[in-house]
């Protein structure tokens, strides 16, 4: 019986015995794809197969049928000369064949590029094209972790799991459910692991930072997320939810499980500043689940709704000099010299505290002078092709990213 080892050549010869049909048709493409030359199909039934090289003037030529009653198929006759030369652009590489082929690369690598799949599948004697590779891709992923609908009813078994290896890891599944006679209907998730408590209580400055990204997978979605920064100012993700929209009530729902039900009553002697770009609803959420807190806001942000207004380079220079001053002095000069240039520019600045946006009148108990949302900015491109994946497959890319920058 033959055995397929796919790091050796593939070998036809006279009386090789296959499992059944569909076994000798399988290694039949992948033989004219190792050996890059077109097959036509005489006959292709259950009963025999019958299939010849489809360049012409070539000889080869090759027929199976069944061992008497049994399913087993064997090659009665063979003629294994070509004359024709090889052509790796084959018509038998199907976008499903090269998926499958993929599996096995993709599981161990599973960000694998573009550039990864045609050079895994140059070992495969395959040059597909760019369209075929971007198919391939799709396909090759859908195998491997589900399809988006299927992903949703995966999530409490995923979730059981967590908690069952960690038990001080949270996942909150929220469904929306008008009565009992109706199907639940998925609303939101919201995910955070302990060692992210125990790493920003052990090594974290006491400034949080929070975002919102649209998610590119079927069903759409917003991804909230919650980062800190550790002592080396790097990125330190705490918290991610998905949500069915960016308002009040999703962020406010998202403070409720990030203050209260994972970590609990918010240690007093940590003074609390959050960084935000303002976004719909987000302000009211933390007053109303964390009113404790001192909130700043994106510098960034106030610029590009200030600039709509109020252009010019004078404006822009003043502006930033005034955010960024580690002083009172400097902040009132650079105020001034925008009130003398537009009084109406200056109105628009005063009427922000302060203390939300002018680096010298932040809290020296943060110890943290970032004056823009830059740092949850940069989570959109850490996260990366995860906001395409189905749900289940984002929220376990996102933990292995978590674990990773915790290890």
């Amino acid at each position: 019986m033959w055995i397929y080892n796919p790091r050796e050549d593939i070998e036809f010869e006279k009386g090789i015995l296959f499992t059944n049909v569909d076994a000798f048709r399988a290694l039949l493409k992948d033989y004219a794809i190792q050996k890059g030359f077109p097959l036509v199909r005489l006959k292709n039934e259950k009963s025999k197969c019958t299939v010849k090289c489809g360049a012409e003037g070539c000889n080869w030529r090759i027929h199976a049928s069944p061992v008497g009653d049994t399913t087993t198929f064997m090659v009665k006759t063979y003629t294994p000369e070509h004359t024709c030369v090889m052509n790796r652009k084959n018509s038998e590489a199907t976008s499903d064949w090269i998926a499958k082929k993929l599996i096995s690369a993709m599981r161990d690598h599973p960000e694998m590029t573009s550039k990864g799949v045609k050079a895994e599948m140059q070992k495969h004697g395959v040059l597909p094209s760019r369209m075929q590779i971007y198919r391939v891709k799709k396909k090759a992923l859908k195998q491997i972790e589900g399809s988006h609908s299927e992903a949703y009813g995966k999530l409490p078994k995923y979730a059981e799991l967590l908690r069952m290896h960690n038990p001080g890891n949270i996942m909150k599944i929220h469904y929306d459910r008008t009565n009992v006679l109706v199907e639940p209907k998925f609303l939101r998730l919201f995910v955070s692991f302990k060692a992210q408590k125990d790493g920003f209580l052990a090594g974290c400055r006491p400034f949080i930072g929070f975002n919102g990204y649209h998610l590119k997978g079927a069903f759409g979605g917003i991804l909230l997320t919650v980062v800190a920064l550790d002592r080396n100012n790097s990125v330190f993700p705490l918290a991610f939810a998905v949500v069915e929209c960016e308002n009040r009530e999703a962020w406010s729902w998202f403070f409720f499980y990030y203050f209260q039900k994972f970590f609990g009553p918010f240690p007093a002697n940590i003074p609390l500043t959050f960084m935000s770009d303002r976004q719909k609803g987000l302000n009211l959420a933390y007053e109303e689940q964390v009113p404790e807190a001192a909130a700043r806001y994106c510098c960034w942000h106030i610029y590009c709704n200030f600039k709509v207004k109020f252009p010019g380079l004078l404006l822009r220079r003043f502006f930033w000099q005034a955010a960024k001053s580690y002083d009172l002095i400097g902040h009132n000069e650079a105020m001034e010299r925008i009130k003398n240039i537009n009084i109406d520019a200056w109105r628009y600045l005063a009427n922000i505290p302060k203390c939300n946006w002018a680096r010298h009148a932040f809290s020296v108990e943060i110890k943290c002078d970032h004056v823009t949302n830059n740092f949850t900015e940069s989570f959109n491109a850490w996260v990366g092709e995860l906001r395409g994946k189905n749900i289940l497959a984002l929220a376990e890319g996102l933990r292995q990213k978590f674990m990773k920058k915790t290890a």
